[in-house]
């Protein structure tokens, strides 16, 4: 990284400050870092991540995708360290999700299709497949999943009723953890439309749902979030009304909570991304501000990931 020139190399990714990487130009040539806390943006062009798609981002990590073949790769913003996975053909699939950090000997890459999961250790040469088992018949697939102290969490469609299941053999069988919900509750009349996010937050699950509607061309027109915690005592998802000190920032199908009191980012909040813009949602007044964070990116030829 000596020999480097500053151009070829992300900024001083520091942990104090919540970092929205853009990519664009021509095959992705360039990378816009947006300092999310300072609203300032550095451009690069790094040739790690030329052609590549961003399918997950955890530990400081990204989970990259080569738009030409069926390689994926590891790589550290920090260390520019880069491990390589072997081919897979990603077809269909539906979610990524990096359990554990690399330096940690239980990391493993997952992804997860409609009734299968592959999954790969950093150093193994192939993923292995497991076949998904679901207990009822009217389980149809993974709505949204995430993996929690090496328990797969997920919410099931068409029911809505939230699943778990261990690591064990080459089948994972699902069983039911608590009953469907009514997530309708304080949404507009009509026929709403919901992204849901399981995510991490002090050592627990919580159900994120973005809720909006289509219009304009089936644009997402976004105009309300809800936040839930299992309560077992009533078998279902109770409401979190306030997150305090923390934001909640959404990319793709993965989410993260953060502690963001002491880095000039809107508390109590939901960061997410559409298009190439930026929007934030007060979950004090539901109020939504709209942010374009580097003019000079193409709207039609541009993704956005959190580096999480």
């Amino acid at each position: 990284m000596k020999d480097r020139v500053k151009y070829s190399l992300p900024p001083p990714l520091h942990e104090s400050c919540h970092w929205l990487m853009i990519s664009h130009g021509k095959d992705r040539q360039r990378q816009t870092f947006f300092d999310a806390s300072k609203h300032y943006y550095y451009t690069r062009i790094i040739p790690e991540l030329r052609n590549k798609f961003v399918l997950s981002s955890s530990y400081g990590w990204l989970v990259l995708k080569d738009s030409n073949s069926q390689t994926c790769s590891l790589l550290n913003l920090v260390s520019m360290e880069m491990i390589w996975a072997p081919p897979i053909n990603l077809n269909n699939y539906k979610f990524c999700i990096l359990w554990l950090p690399p330096s940690n000997p239980n990391c493993q890459v997952f992804f997860i299709f409609k009734d299968f999961l592959m999954s790969w250790k950093p150093g193994d040469m192939k993923f292995i497949k497991k076949e998904f088992r679901l207990e009822v018949e009217e389980y149809m697939s993974l709505f949204t999943v995430n993996v929690h102290k090496g328990i797969i969490y997920a919410i099931v469609e068409p029911t809505s009723d939230t699943v778990f299941a261990n690591f064990e053999d080459e089948i994972i069988s699902f069983k039911k953890l608590i009953n469907r919900n009514d997530f309708s509750i304080g949404v507009q009349e009509g026929n709403p439309h919901f992204d849901m996010y399981l995510i991490e937050s002090c050592g627990e699950i919580l159900l994120v749902n973005k809720i909006y509607s289509e219009c304009f061309g089936n644009q997402k027109v976004v105009y309300n979030f809800k936040i839930y915690r299992i309560d077992y005592s009533q078998d279902g998802w109770v409401a979190v009304e306030n997150i305090g000190k923390q934001a909640i920032f959404l990319s793709n199908s993965q989410g993260k909570f953060c502690d963001v009191s002491c880095s000039g980012l809107q508390t109590n909040s939901v960061y997410f991304t559409q298009g190439r813009n930026l929007f934030i949602f007060s979950l004090d007044d539901q109020s939504i501000k709209i942010y374009l964070p580097c003019p000079i990116v193409n709207k039609h030829n541009s993704t956005l990931s959190w580096i999480l």
